[in-house]
């Protein structure tokens, strides 16, 4: 009979967490591979981006269209693993205790059970040993190396490593679109006021007292630097596309920051047609809000 001893019985006593804190943790994560995202690349060459422009004038249909058609060649060519985490595991368990766990030991208790002889089983739980020993001194150089290192985030790494201190995952506030187009409303309305003033006192100023043109009898005024319109080209997007940190989580459009640098060529140019369109009409497309 398995007994409890004094340490364990106080854990026990203050231990206040529910069974559901100690449940099996199930992550689904996608395997980026070079071949996966090669086969990503051809998929979105042959992609024909015209054909979404012409199906639709509506700057906020045409984004979700895209986008739209980019999550859904992803979940079809990306392939995606879940992984388990046990409330137990330690932090340097990783994959080759696990298949020593279940090459060696198992098999070799199978076959002394069968055989009667136990040499076999020794030698393998000695190798996990070994193998235990080895992963506890990666994991020991590998929190050397977080705080080695000088930026901030490899220390706040270490640190949750220590302490097994994990951030839980944050999910939207809301995603009503309501929402986000009164609080773009809101923010704008002083630029929305400054911008009518300015175009009432530009034509006060283009008109003389009897109602004729001013001085440039007629002619048009050179646009300002500040009146040229702003227009985006492919180079632009392209190059932030392969500046963006892959770490950081996907935007309200779903598309995660691995795509976007691993495809920047691909996706550049349908890009910057969303991007231009939507400051000609002045409108911000609802999937970027």
């Amino acid at each position: 009979m398995l007994t409890l001893c004094s340490s364990d019985k106080s854990r026990e006593f203050w231990d206040t967490r529910s069974r559901t804190d100690y449940a099996l943790l199930r992550r689904e994560v996608a395997r980026w591979t070079d071949q996966s995202v090669a086969t990503l690349q051809d998929a979105l060459d042959d992609a024909d981006w015209d054909m979404f422009r012409r199906s639709t004038d509506v700057v906020s249909e045409f984004t979700g269209a895209v986008v739209g058609f980019i999550g859904k060649l992803v979940d079809n060519t990306i392939p995606r693993t879940t992984i388990k985490k046990f409330p137990n595991q330690k932090p340097w368990v990783d994959k080759t205790i696990r298949e020593a766990l279940n090459s060696r030991i198992t098999i070799a208790y199978n076959a002394g059970i069968i055989s009667g002889n136990t040499d076999e089983y020794k030698s393998a739980a000695y190798g996990v040993r070994r193998a235990v020993r080895e992963a506890k001194r990666r994991y020991g150089r590998k929190l050397e190396t977080q705080f080695q290192q000088s930026g901030s985030r490899s220390l706040w790494q270490g640190l949750r490593m220590i302490t097994d201190c994990g951030s839980p995952p944050s999910g939207l506030m809301s995603a009503d679109e309501s929402l986000a187009n009164k609080l773009n409303t809101f923010f704008t309305r002083f630029e929305a006021t400054s911008s009518s003033a300015n175009a009432s006192s530009a034509n006060a100023n283009s008109t003389s007292a009897n109602g004729t043109i001013g001085a440039n009898n007629g002619a048009c005024a050179e646009p300002t630097i500040e009146q040229r319109p702003l227009i985006i080209t492919d180079s632009d997007v392209r190059n932030v596309f392969k500046r963006v940190n892959t770490r950081k989580a996907a935007g309200p459009y779903g598309i995660c920051g691995r795509v976007l640098k691993a495809c920047a060529n691909q996706l550049a140019p349908v890009f910057t047609d969303i991007f231009n369109l939507s400051l000609t009409l002045g409108i911000v497309p609802s999937s970027f809000k």
